[in-house]
């Protein structure tokens, strides 16, 4: 139940951060949803159930996949892999991790992060039971 209630919060932030920006790609059926934040802004209660501290000087990546049938949404999981680099060239291998609970799936990844330091996220996507990856390449400045 803990997973659960961390989850939907988790969700509920990504959700709101995405319908600022929406950031997402889409192929077919299939859309991804993704985002980049410090970890300072996860509730205490997320940060605990993930194991992540809460730190403006961490961030935190989430990919989420759906699949389209008709009206309704369905959770997919994804296998990503990325990087993270900075206005220099300086690059970051992300670490990926699946995050289940229910019938949801996130991938979460979190690296430093330096104050107005801007990242170019480049994501490689494979959804479970599609035949193509997809891609996705994102900026995001975080401020301490």
């Amino acid at each position: 139940m803990r997973w659960l209630t961390a989850l939907s919060l988790l969700c509920g932030l990504m959700w709101t951060a995405l319908a600022s920006a929406e950031q997402s790609v889409r192929d077919g059926q299939i859309v991804v949803h993704y985002n980049a934040m410090t970890a300072a802004d996860l509730t205490p209660e997320i940060a605990g159930a993930l194991g992540i501290p809460r730190s403006r000087k961490r961030a935190l990546v989430v990919v989420h996949a759906q699949r389209l049938e008709g009206d309704q949404r369905q959770s997919r999981e994804a296998e990503v892999t990325g990087q993270a680099r900075n206005l220099v060239g300086q690059t970051r291998t992300l670490s990926f991790r699946t995050i289940r609970d229910a019938d949801v799936d996130y991938a979460i990844a979190t690296l430093p992060v330096a104050n107005l330091e801007t990242l170019i996220f480049d994501l490689d996507i494979t959804v479970n039971g599609h035949p193509r990856p997809l891609t996705a390449t994102f900026r995001r400045q975080f401020y301490h």
